[in-house]
């Protein structure tokens, strides 16, 4: 083997270990730091006996800690020059935090151990995102990305699977418990192998990506239209299983629709950055809305096996295929800086959060269930895809007249 055919095989090698590290970061941060309590929230209420409203609260303190930490990662000089550091740091807060809730019954230490699992999740996505992708451009290998994001999906699903089986005998503390030990496991590679990469933070933009000078009101429709996402999807996010648990007869079976959505969600990464490669990345973003809004809104419309399943498979199928979409173009756009970037949808999208968790919650006592909630949710995301559609409008028409 020639000199750079070795280099080219060690180059190979080191972004395939990127990318499964990349992978399981997620799969900590957001498959189970920030989505495992939507499985344990119907054991929780069970045996705890808290409202609807202190859910949607819970749901918010940790949405609301994810933006402080997207705008951290985005906006603090010292974290974008340190990401490796800061990623290592936020990923063992996040394990350590998930497994405390395990030690207390205390709802006011519930909302601050979400709130501190929700900075760690926004700095592990935001550091872990800029730094994967940063480098896939670097090596014209951004089709991996889909890969990457997948983390996400499959920590959806094996939490899923593992809550009921551990639920049941243990209860929801020893399933949090459960929890932090799978992260832990996981999390040994996956701090090993960001660490031991050759990624280094980029003092120019990469050059497979171009360069957006000036404003550019592409970049700040995607942004709304991402927000509206993380309002829009996050009711059937955090109340999917606890919803479908109260549809007749479905009570057993509820927490097989969140497995249904993480199973959904493995491949859809990879499927809509294709579908985007060939189609165009805002109309297949308008697409994956409109899926998602029917995902959404079936369990509600029809409130059957067959509604519960199928609209968590399109809803599964989308809620990551559009956060891998929408963080690429926006690193397109503004690919001088990629974490400010990341950072500044990232936040958005948490503020969209936590409003639409803790007015779900809200809503869903004085309407009796999740029904209002999530009609509002559909609503929300038809107007994200109507942002994106006025946005491409407004850019080809500035490119027109540029012309």
């Amino acid at each position: 083997m020639s000199l750079v055919d070795k280099e080219t095989s060690e180059r190979s090698q080191n972004l395939w270990l990127l990318v499964v590290a990349g992978g399981l970061s997620l799969f900590i941060a957001m498959g189970v730091g920030r989505f495992a309590y939507t499985p344990i929230l119907p054991w929780m209420q069970a045996q705890t006996h808290f409202s609807n409203a202190v859910a949607g609260f819970l749901a918010s303190s940790n949405y609301l800690g994810y933006l402080v930490g997207a705008f951290l990662a985005g906006s603090v000089p010292w974290i974008r020059r340190q990401r490796q550091l800061t990623f290592r740091w936020s990923l063992l807060l996040c394990i350590l935090t998930t497994g405390a809730m395990a030690l207390t019954s205390d709802v006011w230490v519930w909302y601050a151990l979400r709130w501190l699992s929700g900075i760690s999740s926004g700095l592990v996505f935001v550091l872990v995102s800029s730094i994967v992708l940063d480098e896939l451009a670097r090596h014209h290998r951004s089709t991996l990305s889909g890969m990457f994001y997948g983390g996400v999906g499959l920590g959806i699903a094996v939490t899923g699977l593992l809550v009921p089986a551990i639920g049941h005998p243990f209860g929801w503390r020893g399933t949090w418990l459960a929890m932090m030990i799978l992260s832990v496991v996981l999390g040994i590679p996956a701090t090993l192998g960001i660490w031991s990469s050759d990624t280094r933070v980029q003092s120019q933009p990469s050059l497979s990506t171009p360069i957006v000078h000036g404003p550019d009101r592409m970049f700040w429709w995607l942004t709304v239209a991402y927000g509206c996402e993380g309002l829009g999807y996050i009711i059937t996010g955090t109340f999917l299983v606890a919803m479908v648990a109260k549809m007749p007869g479905l009570q057993g079976m509820a927490p097989y629709t969140w497995v249904l959505a993480g199973v959904a969600a493995l491949p859809s990464c990879i499927l809509w950055s294709t579908c985007a490669r060939r189609f165009g990345e805002v109309r297949i973003l308008v697409t994956a809305y409109l899926v998602q809004t029917v995902g959404v809104l079936l369990p509600v419309v029809s409130p059957t096996a067959l509604g519960g399943y199928v609209g968590a498979v399109l809803f599964g199928g989308t809620f990551m295929g559009i956060t891998t979409l929408a963080t690429m173009l926006g690193r397109k756009l503004r690919s001088n800086d990629s974490s400010k970037a990341i950072g500044l949808m990232t936040g958005v999208y948490g503020i969209g959060q936590i409003v639409g968790a803790g007015g779900a919650g809200l809503l869903a006592g004085p309407s009796g269930g999740f029904r209002v909630p999530t009609l509002v949710a559909s609503g929300v995301l038809f107007v994200s895809a109507i942002c994106l559609i006025v946005g491409r409008l407004v850019k080809g028409a500035k490119e027109a007249n540029a012309a």
